[in-house]
Protein backbone atom coordinates (compact mmCIF):
# COMPACT_ATOMS: atom_id res chain seq x y z
CA UNK A 1 0.00 0.00 0.00
CA UNK A 2 1.54 3.46 -1.00
CA UNK A 3 -0.10 6.96 -0.71
CA UNK A 4 1.77 10.11 1.27
CA UNK A 5 4.95 9.70 3.15
CA UNK A 6 4.17 8.22 6.96
CA UNK A 7 7.87 9.17 7.45
CA UNK A 8 10.68 10.97 5.68
CA UNK A 9 13.97 11.80 6.25
CA UNK A 10 16.60 13.86 4.85
CA UNK A 11 20.47 14.15 5.36
CA UNK A 12 19.64 13.19 8.30
CA UNK A 13 22.58 12.86 10.73
CA UNK A 14 23.83 12.04 14.28
CA UNK A 15 26.81 12.22 16.26
CA UNK A 16 27.70 10.64 19.80
CA UNK A 17 30.98 11.63 21.44
CA UNK A 18 32.23 13.19 17.40
CA UNK A 19 31.28 10.23 15.69
CA UNK A 20 28.70 10.16 13.22
CA UNK A 21 26.41 7.06 13.89
CA UNK A 22 23.98 8.44 11.20
CA UNK A 23 24.78 10.53 8.33
CA UNK A 24 22.88 11.65 5.04
CA UNK A 25 20.20 9.06 5.53
CA UNK A 26 17.67 9.85 3.15
CA UNK A 27 14.21 7.36 3.21
CA UNK A 28 10.83 7.42 2.54
CA UNK A 29 8.25 5.07 4.62
CA UNK A 30 4.62 5.29 3.05
CA UNK A 31 1.58 4.50 4.46
CA UNK A 32 1.21 1.01 5.14
CA UNK A 33 5.02 0.08 4.46
CA UNK A 34 7.08 -1.94 6.89
CA UNK A 35 10.75 -1.24 7.07
CA UNK A 36 12.97 -3.02 8.95
CA UNK A 37 16.41 -1.29 9.97
CA UNK A 38 18.85 -3.98 9.54
CA UNK A 39 22.58 -3.85 10.81
CA UNK A 40 25.11 -4.79 13.74
CA UNK A 41 24.80 -3.29 17.14
CA UNK A 42 25.81 0.31 16.78
CA UNK A 43 24.92 0.75 13.38
CA UNK A 44 22.02 3.47 14.40
CA UNK A 45 19.01 1.59 14.16
CA UNK A 46 17.90 3.10 17.41
CA UNK A 47 19.12 6.00 17.09
CA UNK A 48 16.94 6.48 13.87
CA UNK A 49 13.65 5.40 15.62
CA UNK A 50 14.32 8.28 18.47
CA UNK A 51 14.77 10.70 16.10
CA UNK A 52 11.88 10.02 14.68
CA UNK A 53 9.81 9.70 18.04
CA UNK A 54 11.72 13.13 18.75
CA UNK A 55 13.33 11.95 22.35
CA UNK A 56 16.84 12.65 20.14
CA UNK A 57 17.26 15.33 17.97
CA UNK A 58 19.40 14.81 15.26
CA UNK A 59 22.69 17.10 14.54
CA UNK A 60 21.57 17.65 10.82
CA UNK A 61 18.31 17.20 8.36
CA UNK A 62 14.73 17.07 8.52
CA UNK A 63 12.09 14.26 9.90
CA UNK A 64 8.59 14.22 8.88
CA UNK A 65 5.71 12.21 10.27
CA UNK A 66 2.61 12.44 8.53
CA UNK A 67 3.88 16.00 7.09
CA UNK A 68 4.86 17.67 10.38
CA UNK A 69 8.29 17.63 11.98
CA UNK A 70 9.39 14.93 14.42
CA UNK A 71 9.21 15.50 17.80
CA UNK A 72 5.77 18.20 17.32
CA UNK A 73 2.85 17.74 19.28
CA UNK A 74 1.03 17.17 15.64
CA UNK A 75 3.41 14.45 14.77
CA UNK A 76 3.76 12.54 18.39
CA UNK A 77 0.19 12.05 18.05
CA UNK A 78 0.72 9.97 14.92
CA UNK A 79 3.11 7.64 16.61
CA UNK A 80 3.12 4.42 18.84
CA UNK A 81 6.32 3.28 19.98
CA UNK A 82 7.95 0.42 22.02
CA UNK A 83 11.57 1.33 22.47
CA UNK A 84 13.98 -0.27 23.85
CA UNK A 85 14.43 3.11 26.16
CA UNK A 86 10.99 3.53 27.20
CA UNK A 87 9.71 -0.08 27.14
CA UNK A 88 9.86 -0.05 30.79
CA UNK A 89 6.34 -0.57 32.78
CA UNK A 90 5.69 0.80 36.74
CA UNK A 91 6.63 -2.09 38.18
CA UNK A 92 4.28 -1.73 41.21
CA UNK A 93 1.47 -1.70 38.72
CA UNK A 94 -0.31 -4.67 36.98
CA UNK A 95 0.04 -4.41 33.54
CA UNK A 96 -3.52 -3.95 32.89
CA UNK A 97 -3.17 -0.40 35.29
CA UNK A 98 0.06 0.62 33.13
CA UNK A 99 -2.22 0.14 30.26
CA UNK A 100 -4.82 2.25 31.70
CA UNK A 101 -2.55 5.03 32.69
CA UNK A 102 -1.19 5.08 29.16
CA UNK A 103 -4.78 4.79 27.14
CA UNK A 104 -5.73 7.92 29.38
CA UNK A 105 -1.92 9.98 28.69
CA UNK A 106 -2.58 9.25 25.27
CA UNK A 107 -5.95 11.37 25.70
CA UNK A 108 -9.00 8.66 25.29
CA UNK A 109 -11.48 10.60 26.54
CA UNK A 110 -13.32 8.91 29.85
CA UNK A 111 -12.50 6.50 31.70
CA UNK A 112 -15.02 4.12 30.17
CA UNK A 113 -13.05 4.58 26.41
CA UNK A 114 -9.99 3.37 28.21
CA UNK A 115 -11.11 0.70 29.48
CA UNK A 116 -12.65 -0.71 26.34
CA UNK A 117 -9.21 0.06 24.58
CA UNK A 118 -7.72 -1.89 26.98
CA UNK A 119 -9.96 -5.06 27.41
CA UNK A 120 -9.80 -4.57 23.61
CA UNK A 121 -6.28 -4.89 23.34
CA UNK A 122 -5.63 -7.30 25.64
CA UNK A 123 -8.22 -9.80 24.11
CA UNK A 124 -6.89 -9.55 20.60
CA UNK A 125 -3.38 -10.01 21.29
CA UNK A 126 -3.52 -12.81 24.00
CA UNK A 127 -2.82 -11.33 27.06
CA UNK A 128 -5.60 -11.45 29.44
CA UNK A 129 -3.78 -14.39 31.32
CA UNK A 130 -1.11 -12.21 32.70
CA UNK A 131 -1.80 -8.66 32.25
CA UNK A 132 -3.48 -8.74 35.91
CA UNK A 133 -0.08 -9.55 37.63
CA UNK A 134 1.90 -6.77 38.64
CA UNK A 135 4.93 -5.77 36.33
CA UNK A 136 7.56 -6.96 38.12
CA UNK A 137 6.18 -10.51 38.32
CA UNK A 138 6.25 -10.68 34.29
CA UNK A 139 8.79 -12.23 32.64
CA UNK A 140 10.63 -10.49 29.97
CA UNK A 141 8.13 -11.64 26.78
CA UNK A 142 5.22 -11.31 28.85
CA UNK A 143 6.65 -7.36 29.68
CA UNK A 144 7.10 -6.87 25.65
CA UNK A 145 4.32 -7.99 24.66
CA UNK A 146 2.30 -5.56 26.97
CA UNK A 147 4.86 -2.98 25.73
CA UNK A 148 3.47 -3.37 22.87
CA UNK A 149 -0.47 -3.44 23.95
CA UNK A 150 0.69 0.13 25.13
CA UNK A 151 1.95 0.78 21.61
CA UNK A 152 -1.40 -0.16 19.82
CA UNK A 153 -3.23 2.18 21.83
CA UNK A 154 -5.55 5.27 20.53
CA UNK A 155 -4.85 3.69 17.40
CA UNK A 156 -1.41 5.22 16.27
CA UNK A 157 -0.66 6.05 12.24
CA UNK A 158 2.87 4.88 12.71
CA UNK A 159 4.71 2.61 14.71
CA UNK A 160 8.47 2.72 16.29
CA UNK A 161 9.60 -0.73 17.49
CA UNK A 162 12.93 -1.93 18.98
CA UNK A 163 13.70 -5.57 18.59
CA UNK A 164 9.74 -6.29 19.02
CA UNK A 165 9.93 -10.19 18.77
CA UNK A 166 13.45 -10.51 20.34
CA UNK A 167 11.99 -12.08 23.48
CA UNK A 168 8.73 -13.68 22.29
CA UNK A 169 8.01 -17.11 22.39
CA UNK A 170 6.31 -18.61 18.81
CA UNK A 171 2.75 -17.74 20.11
CA UNK A 172 3.87 -13.85 21.43
CA UNK A 173 5.28 -13.61 17.91
CA UNK A 174 2.17 -14.94 15.87
CA UNK A 175 0.15 -12.61 18.47
CA UNK A 176 2.41 -9.97 17.27
CA UNK A 177 2.24 -10.32 13.49
CA UNK A 178 -1.44 -10.91 13.56
CA UNK A 179 -2.01 -7.95 15.08
CA UNK A 180 0.36 -6.21 12.65
CA UNK A 181 -2.00 -7.40 9.85
CA UNK A 182 -5.04 -6.23 11.05
CA UNK A 183 -3.58 -2.67 10.92
CA UNK A 184 -2.29 -2.96 6.83
CA UNK A 185 -2.97 1.03 6.68
CA UNK A 186 -0.01 1.65 9.29
CA UNK A 187 3.67 2.65 8.82
CA UNK A 188 5.73 0.28 10.96
CA UNK A 189 9.21 0.65 11.18
CA UNK A 190 11.22 -1.76 13.41
CA UNK A 191 15.12 -2.37 14.40
CA UNK A 192 15.28 -6.20 14.13
CA UNK A 193 17.98 -8.95 13.07
CA UNK A 194 15.67 -11.76 13.01
CA UNK A 195 15.49 -13.32 9.43
CA UNK A 196 11.45 -13.71 10.18
CA UNK A 197 11.22 -10.09 11.23
CA UNK A 198 12.53 -9.34 7.91
CA UNK A 199 10.94 -11.56 5.01
CA UNK A 200 7.79 -10.12 6.92
CA UNK A 201 8.83 -6.58 6.53
CA UNK A 202 7.95 -4.89 2.61
CA UNK A 203 11.53 -3.54 2.65
CA UNK A 204 14.57 -3.37 4.77
CA UNK A 205 17.08 -0.49 5.07
CA UNK A 206 21.12 -2.24 5.91
CA UNK A 207 22.95 -0.30 8.18
CA UNK A 208 25.46 1.50 8.30
CA UNK A 209 25.29 3.26 5.40
CA UNK A 210 21.17 3.12 4.60
CA UNK A 211 21.25 0.64 1.40
CA UNK A 212 17.32 -0.02 1.28
CA UNK A 213 16.67 -3.38 -0.27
Amino acid sequence: MTGSPGVQTRRLRRAFAGRDVIRDLDFVASRGERLALAGPNGAGKTTILRCILGTLTPDDGTITVGGHAAGTIKARRLVGSSLAHDRSLYLRLTGRQNLLLAARLRGLSSDDAAVMAVSALTDELSISEFVDARADRLSTGQQQRVAFARALLAAPSVLLLDEPTRSLDDAGREAFWTAIDRRPEVTVIMATHLEDDLHRCTSVLRLPGGRLV
